[in-house]
Order: C-alpha cells, then structure tokens, then sequence
C-alpha cells in the first residue's frame, strides 16, 4: 500500500471497481511502479494531490473543488450512466472524510459487490466481472 489505499485514488473515485484494477493497474493509491497500466503516472489529479501538493486527496486542499476535478472527472460525460462513477466523487470524498477512508473503502467493496453471486461489479457497464449480472451500484 502506498500513502493511500491502492484502490482509492486521490479524487475519490473508487479504483477497486475499475476493470483494469488487479489486472494492469495496482489502483492509483499504489506506488508500485512496476505494473502495466501507465496511464495514472500522467494524471493531471494525481500529480497535483501526491506530487505537488503532497496530499492524500483532493478534499484536503485549500483549493478544493477546484476546475481540475470539475472538468476532468465530475463535469465529464454527463448523462451517461456508464460515468456514474465520475460524477460521485464529492460525496466520496466526503465520505472519507466523515467515515475515514478505511472504512469508506469497506463501505465501496460491499457497494460493487454483486448481488447475486458476490463477484465485483466494474463501472462503465455496471456488470458483474464473475456472472454479468447487470447491477447499478
């Protein structure tokens, strides 16, 4: 584990229900550099929170929401459920902060667990990656 859980990314977008996650990427919490997927070394969010601003997430700064959230993430693909993700990260990050982000990561595995089978849920489709039960968290 990083300075964050591996499945939690500084924006508060929950990576444990990305489908690259525990495949090519470690989840952007994860340090380890090692691994497939390169798409998070060059995220503009991530940079500012861990790099520049050497903070866990972005609800700790002065600045938040700032219109680097607002136009990469939260104003992104409106209207489209598969970006439903996206669009929820203020309240996940309020939730971190009220619960603590382990308990908030507890509360996200339940939340994109299926229903059916208990496999995980993956945004964009909302399906379950084990049986493909179609499930919107």
């Amino acid at each position: 584990m990083g300075r964050i859980p591996d499945e939690t990314g500084p924006c508060g977008i929950f990576c444990g229900a990305c489908p690259s996650y525990g495949k090519s990427c470690l989840g952007c919490g994860s340090e380890e550099r090692n691994q497939r997927r390169k798409s998070k070394w060059g995220c503009k969010i991530r940079k500012c929170c861990f790099e520049d601003k050497n903070l866990n997430f972005c609800i700790d700064c002065e600045e938040f929401p700032c219109q680097l959230l607002e136009n990469k993430l939260r104003n992104s693909h409106p209207c489209e459920a598969r970006f439903k993700y996206r669009h929820e990260i203020y309240d996940n990050l309020e939730g971190i902060k009220e619960i603590g982000v382990e308990n908030w990561v507890e509360e996200q595995k339940n939340r994109f667990k299926c229903p059916k089978c208990n496999g995980r849920v993956m945004w964009y489709a909302y399906k379950c990656k084990e049986c493909e039960f179609e499930y919107s968290p």
